[in-house]
């Protein structure tokens, strides 16, 4: 089977719109700015709408990821992208969010975890795919039964934790650390999920399994936050806003349910699609390079609207990306400032993956 397919591409690609609008609220509220986008207790309707489109994006890319190395099962090929994500993560990426590759602090984020997900692969894809997705639907299930599991700080099993389990800071010596936004255990059996349900993709049949899947997870979603309480930190208040209120950092078995069940029932409906608009399809099938390029671009622009509003830019050895103090625009530019840095990258995409293809030159565009 190709490893390309239509409806993969669609959904790969709205994600990563939503994503773009996450990442462009990061820029958004200036002095009034509320430092958690979930705690229900300052959020607007808005903001928290926002948030929670975005929760979708993680899961998703992770279980995509998994779909489409089920579809080539080659663990050399998986190692080296591993490797390569992780390569990218501490310094393309990670310089994309400070401006200053200097930065005190370096960001374990879902690039990181995506790419250990692909070495954990690699190392099991031997053992088929009922294999794999059968260890990630049990690490999935059983990994918050771990979450009060703490070790003394400093010791080599709390770094090592801190990567597999709990978002931490770790001191890496020389004044620099480490914060492991996103503990890659979680995300790597969602993407185990993936390398699990490829072969689906074969049968004559796979919607319905697509469509029952999706259903189940939130079906199981609804009755873990309601009625069983397992599978996430936070407490289920009675409103809707608090339902969807759960854990992401790491991601808990209610947040994964919560997010694949509408990515499966998407690739049921949308399954096997044989067009799309050709922007959307640009989008798909450059992840990796719009991943990185729309970082860069959300960054610049902002400082240059913080230099067109008269604020200038600060010492980048001091304030975080060179963003000044009191810096801001309101949460409702997000989404068209969002969209407009898409549609700039739509344009570079399109010219880039025309002049790869004259010149056989696939390395990012696919990736």
């Amino acid at each position: 089977m190709s490893s390309r397919l239509v409806s993969i591409d669609v959904l790969r690609a709205l994600v990563m719109i939503l994503m773009t609008i996450d990442h462009a609220r990061e820029y958004s509220s200036g002095p009034g700015r509320v430092s958690d986008p979930m705690d229900l207790s300052k959020v607007t309707p808005l903001l928290y709408t926002l948030r929670w489109l975005s929760h979708f994006c993680a899961p998703t890319f992770a279980l995509l990821m998994g779909i489409s190395a089920g579809f080539r099962p080659d663990a050399a090929r998986l190692a080296k992208r591993g490797l390569m994500l992780l390569l990218l993560e501490f310094t393309i990426i990670d310089w994309s969010w400070t401006f200053n590759p200097l930065w005190h602090r370096k960001f374990w984020q879902v690039i990181a975890a995506l790419g250990a997900s692909c070495l954990l692969i690699a190392a099991l894809s031997r053992l088929g795919h009922r294999a794999v997705l059968a260890i990630g639907a049990l690490i999935l299930a059983t990994h918050n039964l771990f979450d009060h599991v703490r070790f003394p700080e400093g010791t080599p099993v709390h770094y090592v934790w801190s990567f597999l389990h709990q978002m931490n800071v770790l001191p890496l010596g020389g004044g620099f650390e480490v914060r492991t936004t996103y503990p890659f255990l979680p995300l790597a059996a969602i993407a185990m999920l993936g390398y699990g349900i490829a072969p689906w993709f074969r049968l004559p049949d796979a919607r319905r399994r697509l469509a029952i899947t999706g259903a189940a997870f939130l079906v199981l979603f609804v009755l873990l936050r309601t009625v069983v309480g397992y599978g996430d930190a936070g407490a289920f208040g009675g409103t809707l806003m608090s339902l969807g209120n759960v854990t992401k950092y790491p991601v808990s078995l209610q947040f994964a349910l919560m997010t694949l069940g509408p990515a499966l029932l998407f690739l049921s409906f949308t399954h096997p699609l044989t067009n799309a608009p050709q922007w959307i399809l640009t989008l798909g099938r450059s992840p990796l390079i719009f991943y990185v390029a729309h970082l860069y671009l959300l960054h610049a622009l902002a400082l240059l609207a913080s230099l067109a509003m008269g604020l200038g830019i600060a010492d980048f050895s001091k304030r975080f990306g060179g963003i000044p103090e009191g810096f801001g625009f309101p949460l409702w530019v997000t989404v068209p400032f969002a969209l407009a840095t898409v549609a700039i990258l739509v344009f570079v995409l399109q010219r880039y993956q025309m002049l790869a293809a004259r010149k056989h030159q696939h390395f990012l565009l696919h990736s």
